[in-house]
């Protein structure tokens, strides 16, 4: 049945109402009126962030199902949350589609309902538009940290050495693979990289075991990949980054699904986007600290892969001592 035929956007919003309406004690009104009240908690910054996905620009819909579309515009703003150290609450989801089988917009909704829930948010509201061309859809997530313990992306320091969380590459060699093989075959050749491209796991645990104690001096996510994000965070800091190619976290998986595609897995460790991994500065004497309590915590591995320097440049550095720029990234222009 189409939104047309189910009773248009009035029916629309009282079906994602009547299924995901938050009976979080903090909301004090959500669905309904001009805008969403929750309470505050008491000494803690409240975190907001938002990110806008387009159709044929951040997704398509002959390589992600409904579900996990839905579950990956929420994590992504998660992630941003988790990057600043902090707990997500609550999100707002505005969505403008075509006359569409109101099934698909069920489904959307039950994967950002699921990936909220997973980590303690819940959706609070938004709005609903149609619109003639491909779908859009944002989301405002809100999230709350404890004053001090806050990560900024400004705050590395030349000797800080450079840490990540997980594996990277593995999202760009996911979107390769339904690219080239489609959907049901590569989930089904391939499900782990896959996966980690359709429903990416916001690294919320790992962030706060991570910064339990200060001893991350900067942090942000890695979702436009290494070579974007490392040289944002240079840049915001005013340092430079030297990354050792032997020290790129890479798994047994990328490389099976590389030498698939014909691609270097070193080059999409080094520039693949949409990990939504953690990238610190930390303190060398800390190191072992932060990796102890992130493992044993979360059990996400995480490892130093280079360290900050004087200097302006992001550069990778092969075990023959060879430098090259690093590689970018995602870019939307």
């Amino acid at each position: 049945m189409r939104i047309s035929e189910f009773g248009g956007e009035p029916a629309i919003i009282r079906l994602i109402e009547g299924k995901y309406a938050a009976t979080d004690d903090r909301v004090v009104l959500a669905f309904g009126d001009d805008a969403a009240l929750v309470r505050a908690s008491g000494g803690k910054l409240i975190i907001v962030t938002t990110d806008l996905l387009a159709e044929n620009t951040h997704f398509r819909r002959d390589i992600i199902d409904p579900y996990s579309l839905g579950w990956k515009s929420v994590a992504a703003n998660i992630s941003d949350i988790a990057a600043m150290g902090g707990i997500p609450t609550f999100g707002l989801v505005s969505i403008a589609v075509p006359d569409i089988e109101v099934e698909f917009v069920e489904r959307l909704y039950d994967g950002m309902n699921d990936v909220s829930a997973r980590f303690g948010s819940a959706i609070v509201g938004g709005d609903t538009n149609f619109i003639k061309g491909p779908i859009v859809i944002n989301v405002a997530q809100l999230g709350e940290v404890e004053e001090g313990r806050q990560t900024l992306r400004s705050t590395a320091r030349p000797g800080h050495k450079i840490v990540v969380t997980g594996h990277l590459g593995e999202s760009l060699a996911g979107f390769k693979l339904l690219d080239k093989f489609g959907f049901e075959a590569a989930r089904t050749d391939f499900p782990e990289i896959v996966e980690r491209h359709i429903r990416p796991v916001p690294r919320v645990q790992e962030a706060r075991a991570a910064t339990e104690h200060n001893r991350v001096r900067a942090m942000m996510d890695l979702s436009d990949g290494l070579g974007i994000d490392l040289p944002k965070l240079c840049a915001a800091s005013g340092v430079g980054a030297r990354v050792y190619v032997d020290k790129l976290p890479i798994s047994s998986a990328l490389k099976h699904a590389a030498a698939d595609l014909d691609v270097d897995p070193t080059a999409l460790a080094a520039s693949g986007g949409e990990d939504y991994e953690l990238l610190m500065a930390v303190d060398p004497s800390d190191v072992e600290a932060v990796v102890q309590s992130v493992e044993e915590k979360t059990g996400t591995t995480i490892r130093d892969i280079g360290e900050f320097v004087e200097g302006q440049d992001a550069v990778l550095v092969y075990p023959d001592g060879r430098e090259t720029p690093m590689e970018t990234g995602w870019k939307h222009f």
